[in-house]
This record gives C-alpha cells, structure tokens and sequence, in this order.
C-alpha cells in the first residue's frame, strides 16, 4: 500500500535498511521499536503457523518477539494460541499469561532424541589426602532433621502481581 503514488511501504523499508549507514541518527531502539511493530502485525495476523513464528522469533530475536508477545491484549494472545492449536482448552487461555505461556509451549524446540542412554559413570578411588573432613555439630543434626521432618519452608511468590493496588479497583 503506498500513499500519493510513492514507493511501497516494504520497499521503503528495504531501502532505508539498505542505507542504514547513511541514517547514523536512528538509534538502535528505534530500529528495534520498528520491528517490534511489524512483529506484532504478525501475531495478529490470520494464517500464521507455528512454524512461520519459529521463523519469526529467529529473524527478530527473543527479546522483540517475547515484548510483542506480552504486549498482546487477552482477546489477542487468545486468538493466536486458537489458531495455532485449535483444540486448546479454555482453561489453557483464559489470561493472558496463560495464553502466553501456551504459545511459548507451542513454539519450544522439540527436544532432541537421545540416540543412545548415557553411560553410568564408574567409581574412582578417592585419594584420602583430597578428601574434606567435615566436623558435625549435634545441635546443627537435630535442627536439619527437625527440617526434614516439618514441611520445607514455603518459596517466595513468582513475580509481582499487575493487578496489585487499588488502581485495580477502579472502574470507569
């Protein structure tokens, strides 16, 4: 599509890639922000497969394609795992991060198959001048076995929730 009679947008930017050396002002944040455009064009786009995101997340890098990714609204990180895999459960999708997450699933490399079991690795004889004595304390044993015992200490939340405040609250 080009506007009054000029040259196509596509060829434009192939030129200006073209003369990048001459537009020493654009930064690289600049360029990134554009790709960053086309790419989220893209995953908006209908018709594209897994494998053509593969390609895409090659050509742009992670970082770009992972800011579009998490830049998409629920309707839109919904649509892109619908159509990439359209027997994905409701569950699977029903927020953005878990849509996200899907798509990231979707996109993994498939892991490789091994073409033979690993080996088990053969004792050696320990040289006793190498070897670390190590002293133990009875009040340090009882407090490990006490742990042991208890239920281990709960881990820390992922990450911050978005939706932490009383701006969430507000309507309108």
């Amino acid at each position: 599509m080009s506007f009054g009679g000029g040259a196509s947008g596509f060829r434009a930017i192939q030129a200006l890639v073209g003369s990048q050396a001459d537009f020493r002002a654009v930064a690289d944040k600049d360029w990134a922000a554009a790709a960053g455009l086309v790419v989220k064009k893209l995953l908006n786009a209908a018709g594209q497969s897994s494998d053509s995101l593969i390609a895409l997340r090659a050509a742009v890098g992670d970082e770009i394609f992972e800011t579009q990714l998490k830049s998409l609204s629920h309707h839109q990180a919904r649509l892109l795992a619908r159509r990439l895999d359209k027997s994905v459960p409701d569950l699977e999708v029903s927020t953005v991060r878990g849509a996200a997450a899907y798509i990231r699933t979707l996109l993994a490399p498939a892991p490789a198959a091994e073409e033979k079991a690993p080996e088990p690795e053969t004792e050696t004889a320990a040289d006793p001048s190498t070897e670390e004595t190590v002293i133990t304390d009875p009040a340090t044993e009882e407090a490990a076995a006490a742990l042991t015992e208890d239920e281990t200490p709960p881990s820390p939340p992922a990450g911050p929730n978005p939706y932490f405040g009383r701006r969430s609250f507000r309507t309108g």
